[in-house]
């Protein structure tokens, strides 16, 4: 999908369940570069135990998750283009709540990630973040994409497993409950890293 760069100023008007979207990428964004902040490569890298993610691989697995499931979006929202429009209000289904209940923190049920959406610091720790910002950006634009379209009969099939399925505004919410649930652990890694800073 090819989305042209927005201005602040162009700011897209979106319908109330898309400016939520909106609103959650951003505060997203504001929170992982806070969490960040201040701290040195060794920082962003360590983990508090062998089963444990750093800061830095929960910035990376939450890419890397975008970066998967990115074009399955584009597809709903392709073929919603030629067929499904709708003004809203927009409602999730049983399942799609389902989904959203399942990423938002705190964790109700843990499962390990899937081997594709595992973190693995290819890159220096420092460079988590702006790689992570780009990914929310692309998502934004997908929301912004998706404006106007049917978000609820609109589906999103999961390249992981073809059976799940969900609707767009679903995966969208997903998609932020996630990175809540991922930037939660991060601050928990964070918080230990200060109680190692007084302890040394």
């Amino acid at each position: 999908m090819v989305v042209s760069p927005r201005l602040e100023s162009d700011r897209l008007q979106l319908v109330p369940e898309l400016e939520q979207v909106r609103q959650e990428i951003e505060a997203l964004n504001t929170q992982a570069s806070a969490l960040c902040e201040g701290l040195t490569e060794e920082e962003l890298g360590w983990r508090p135990g062998s089963r444990r993610w750093s800061i830095a691989e929960n910035l990376v697995h939450l890419k890397v998750t975008a970066d998967v499931f990115v074009p399955g979006a584009d597809q709903a929202i392709e073929a919603a283009r030629r067929r499904l429009y709708a003004e809203g209000p927009f409602r999730l289904g049983l399942l799609d709540r389902f989904f959203v209940w399942y990423v938002e923190p705190p964790p109700k049920i843990r499962l390990p990630a899937p081997k594709p959406l595992r973190p693995l610091l290819r890159k220096s720790a420092t460079q988590a973040l702006p790689d992570f910002l780009g990914s929310q950006r692309m998502m934004m634009e997908r929301v912004e994409a998706a404006n106007g379209l049917d978000l609820r009969r609109a589906t999103v099939v999961s390249p992981l497993a073809r059976f799940i399925k969900m609707s767009l505004l679903a995966f969208f919410l997903v998609f932020t409950g996630h990175g809540r649930r991922h930037l939660l652990q991060a601050s928990s890694v964070r918080q230990q890293l200060y109680g190692r800073s007084a302890k040394a």
